[in-house]
């Protein structure tokens, strides 16, 4: 075939993306309310009450779908949380206009049509056949078989091949004819490093790779949206965060006295440092540049329980609401701690270009990360994050956000 010889490469489709499962999404979504309406209301002719119930619920469903298979683009394994969070969150919606439209519906209706709807969803997430690629080793693709952790077998032909995978920018000029034979068959031929990032949710940390997450992130309207539903969830949820911290300031003053707030200095959008607030959990004052683990021996029994359910960030709701950081973002680093980092490594400054998060990319994946090497892990989820910046994605790390909090995930 060529003198490069090509692996062969099965990986979830959506990791690849080299074709569209959209139009499935709208074939299956109408079906679990059909076919529960056949069983509760029978194969008669149906009146206009129960033809409109129909026709929201399947409504409801088709974007509970949709934004799951856009969600789902994202890597992660969550394939359940997934589902029942958007077909929830679009049923609540149904039951409201519903209600506030004074419409007839059958809760029995509702029950089975979501239960069938979620068995469908997760069979539509799980049970797709993976993408079969050609995989042309060399640069970021070895980088790919490392994180693929496994030997791949090589391929004879092109035959039922779906798309081809390789380092477009350190590409051997003998795998040229196996390009060509692909144009011609019509195949995709598919970046490494897009691959990469789709598989391990990571930019390559090559010079060129992370210039290019900067220089291809979307500039649309979205950061100007994200600043508004931020801080409307903010002051909606506020009176119960108000009310948590309260309850939390008072267990900070009985277990470590005053005060029950420090503030430390972290560097936010454009590299501005700024006053980020906390809860204390241990004894005496925070040293700087000092690692989580560095401070175990002086965090309190209380210290541990706020950290685990990340009780002790709740003050930095008010550092979203002065626009110092976002619900979402890159976790801010410590000034002393960044400015060593930006010295030794040339993209970290590169995560400076969003407003830090209370909650990111890289702390649902990783955790806390002490020393360089933890610290480029880091930054490779974080320009990830940057360069495929959206409302799913935001949505995607604060569903996982729950599950991080329920779990206690590497919690310091």
């Amino acid at each position: 075939m060529t003198g490069v010889s090509a692996l062969e490469l099965r990986i979830p489709y959506r990791v690849a993306q080299a074709r569209s499962r959209t139009g499935l999404a709208w074939v299956l979504a109408p079906l679990p309310s059909l076919i529960s309406g056949l069983l509760l209301f029978g194969a008669t002719s149906w009146g206009k009450e129960v033809w409109l119930l129909v026709g929201l619920t399947a409504l409801a469903h088709l974007l509970a779908f949709l934004a799951t298979e856009r969600m789902a683009r994202y890597p992660g394994q969550e394939s359940w949380s997934l589902a029942g969070f958007n077909l929830l969150l679009f049923t609540l919606f149904l039951v409201a206009v519903l209600a506030m439209g004074r419409l007839y519906y059958s809760r029995s209706y509702l029950l089975v049509a979501t239960l069938l709807a979620f068995l469908l969803l997760l069979l539509y997430l799980r049970g797709l056949p993976p993408a079969r690629l050609a995989l042309l080793p060399g640069g970021v693709a070895d980088g790919l078989l490392r994180a693929l952790g496994r030997e791949l077998s090589p391929l004879r032909g092109l035959e039922g091949v779906e798309g081809v995978v390789a380092d477009l920018h350190h590409l051997d000029p003998r795998a040229l004819p196996l390009l060509a034979e692909a144009a011609f068959r019509g195949l995709p031929i598919l970046h490494a490093a897009r691959v990469y990032e789709g598989y391990t949710g990571r930019v390559p940390l090559e010079l060129a790779e992370g210039l290019f997450a900067l220089a291809e992130r979307e500039r649309g309207f979205y950061p100007l949206f994200k600043r508004a539903w931020e801080v409307g969830l903010v002051l909606f949820l506020s009176p119960l965060a108000l009310l948590v911290g309260f309850l939390v300031a008072l267990a900070v003053y009985l277990d470590l006295g005053r005060p029950v707030l420090f503030a430390q200095e972290r560097v936010g959008l454009g590299g501005r440092a700024f006053k980020a607030y906390k809860f204390r959990t241990m004894r005496g004052a925070p040293r700087e540049g000092a690692y989580a683990g560095e401070e175990e021996g002086r965090i309190t029994p209380l210290g541990r329980f706020l950290r685990r359910y990340r009780l002790d960030e709740l003050p930095q709701l008010w550092n979203v609401l002065k626009g110092e950081m976002s619900l979402v973002g890159p976790r801010p680093e410590q000034r002393v701690l960044a400015e060593a980092y930006a010295r030794e490594i040339p993209l970290y400054a590169l995560r400076h270009a969003v407003r830090p998060g209370l909650t990111g990319w890289a702390q649902v994946h990783q955790g806390y990360a002490e020393g360089k090497e933890e610290t480029l892990v880091k930054l490779s989820y974080d320009l990830y994050y940057i360069k495929h910046l959206s409302f799913f994605l935001d949505l995607r790390i604060l569903l996982r956000t729950i599950w991080v909090v329920l779990s206690g995930f590497r919690a310091k």
